[in-house]
């Protein structure tokens, strides 16, 4: 995905690169040292399975008690490379969205959430899921590239096309939570 003048935004999926798991944990030490407050810092999304297609961005959750302190911080974010995208979860307020662009394209997505927020535990289960149950795994990056090809284009749609899957895959991974079986 480019951005910038006359850049186009596209949906690129690509094969899984052993060097994400790497990657990431570059920018949590980098970040745990700008966030020694967080609770958590983890690989979320689909460059935290092994094996999975994925947009080449590295997803991060970061866990706090206080996301106003978060926001406090945006300037030495962005020194990082962290921009604010306000707006990006408007329907919630513990929920804050950073995005990193290098060269033109996204790098990684920075998801900040309240300790009191679902969604970190959403985010977790469904990426232990993945890693756990290889059918639904492959299901998932199926559609993925499926959805890449069709709405290259189109990010909002490729997100918003994938999302009946997405709800079915988190039913079950609610249910493989409840009896520990795929």
């Amino acid at each position: 995905m480019e951005y910038g003048p006359g850049k186009t935004r596209t949906v690129e999926v690509v094969d899984y690169d052993p060097r994400w798991p790497e990657q990431f944990a570059v920018e949590r030490a980098l970040l745990a040292r700008l966030l020694p407050d967080a609770l958590a810092i983890e690989h979320v999304g689909s460059t935290s399975v092994p094996g999975l297609c994925a947009k080449p961005t590295i997803d991060v959750l970061v866990v706090v008690t206080d996301v106003g302190a978060v926001l406090e911080r945006s300037a030495a974010l962005g020194r990082l490379g962290y921009e604010y995208r306000p707006g990006s979860f408007a329907g919630d307020a513990r929920h804050v969205f950073f995005r990193k662009v290098a060269a033109g394209r996204r790098t990684h997505h920075l998801h900040v959430l309240a300790a009191d927020s679902p969604i970190p535990d959403d985010y977790r289960l469904f990426r232990d899921c993945l890693r756990s149950d290889h059918d639904a795994a492959r299901r998932y990056a199926g559609v993925k590239q499926a959805l890449a090809v069709r709405y290259a284009a189109e990010r909002g749609r490729y997100v918003a096309e994938k999302s009946e899957l997405v709800a079915e895959l988190m039913a079950r991974a609610r249910l493989w939570r409840a009896t520990g079986e795929p």
